[in-house]
This record gives structure tokens, C-alpha cells and sequence, in this order.
């Protein structure tokens, strides 16, 4: 590992804050709480996510939860609960940390009674303003399937650019979506910082 990097946060124990919503780094005490919350949702999941037809038990959720924290051990990727009034209503990650090129991704899902009311809007701003500012990372992209209208609208409300389409990049089920990606580099983010601020206190 990069010696730089041994002096960053320690990834498991992070707390991010914005006006609303709390980001804090997923620990092995939430998996039974987040299959609690993907069973409730999963009607609304799974159009748009292939994982979650995987997750059938507490102890599927239990073995991703420590797949998560090992990575960020290793630092090569950072997952947090979003949280509202100290209940978890999702989970956004920065994925994929390539430290040499400066780049990652964010993905991210909310339950379904919360949808709508902006709180993966908020959590996004809340990562991307961290990753800038905190990782000094360079390159951000975000991919969304293009018949998911919310999602591309949470998207594009923050700033980010549409770079073109993936035909066919995603299987669900019988299914293969397109999906918009959009990215979002360090000048840009310096442009748009106003539009984030807003999700700040």
C-alpha cells in the first residue's frame, strides 16, 4: 500500500454530516438491519439492482457487510448507511479507488418509503464534496440505468456530465439495461461547489 495513504481517516469509522442526512461507514453490526431494509424494499430494488436477488438471508447481508469492511481496510473503497434521525433508510458507496489515477464511482439506493424526498440527493453531495476536498481524488462517475428517471435526475441536479451510453451494460433477471454515464472531475466540482453547498448546513 501507498505509504501516502496510511495517514488518510481510517475508512471504518467515518462520520459525514450534512443538513439532514448522516453518512456513517457500514460496520459488521448493520448487516441484519440492511437485509431487514432490502427485504421491505426489495420490490422496489430490484428493477435496478442485480444484487439484490442474491440477498436472501441475514447471513447473505452479514457476509457482504464483512466483504465491505475489508475493503475498507484495504482502502480501496468507503461504504456508509445513510442515515435520518438516527434510523438507516439506505447505502451509498465510493467504489472502485484507483489511487494511481485519481478516479472512483459512487452507487448508491434508498428504501422505498423514502424515495423521493431527496435524502440520495443530499448523501451524493455529501460523498462528492468529501471526495474532492478529503481524498483529493480527480475523476468521479456515477452510471444509471436510462429508464431510471429519478436516479438520472439526482444525477444531473448535482452537476455531473453525461459522457455517453453503455448499451446492454447491466443484467437483471431476463433484462439488459442501458446505462448514462456521467462524470464529474476536481475543475468541475470547483465550478458547481455552490449547487452542493446547499445540502450543507
Amino acid at each position: 500500500m501507498n505509504l501516502s495513504l496510511l495517514s488518510m481517516d481510517n475508512f471504518n469509522s467515518l462520520v459525514l454530516r450534512g443538513k439532514r442526512v448522516l453518512l456513517i461507514s457500514v460496520r459488521a453490526e448493520n448487516a441484519s438491519e440492511l437485509f431487514s431494509i432490502i427485504s421491505a424494499s426489495r420490490e422496489h430494488l430490484e428493477k435496478w439492482l442485480p444484487w439484490v436477488d442474491y440477498v436472501r438471508s441475514a447471513e447473505d447481508e452479514r457476509q457482504i457487510v464483512e466483504q465491505w469492511v475489508y475493503e475498507m481496510q484495504m482502502k480501496t473503497a468507503i461504504h456508509f448507511c445513510i442515515n435520518i434521525e438516527n434510523q438507516i433508510c439506505g447505502l451509498i458507496s465510493i467504489h472502485q479507488i484507483d489511487w494511481m489515477n485519481q478516479r472512483a464511482s459512487i452507487g448508491y439506493w434508498v428504501k422505498c418509503d423514502m424515495v423521493n424526498r431527496k435524502i440520495g440527493t443530499e448523501a451524493t453531495a455529501i460523498l462528492v464534496k468529501y471526495i474532492f476536498e478529503k481524498l483529493n481524488l480527480h475523476r468521479i462517475y456515477i452510471q444509471a440505468a436510462t429508464e431510471n428517471a429519478a436516479s438520472n435526475r439526482l444525477i444531473q441536479k448535482l452537476g455531473f456530465k453525461l459522457e455517453g451510453v453503455l448499451k446492454e451494460n447491466e443484467r437483471i433477471r431476463d433484462r439488459y439495461l442501458d446505462h448514462n454515464i456521467y462524470g464529474m472531475t476536481s475543475d468541475d466540482f470547483a465550478k458547481n461547489k455552490q449547487t452542493l453547498l446547499q445540502y450543507f448546513p
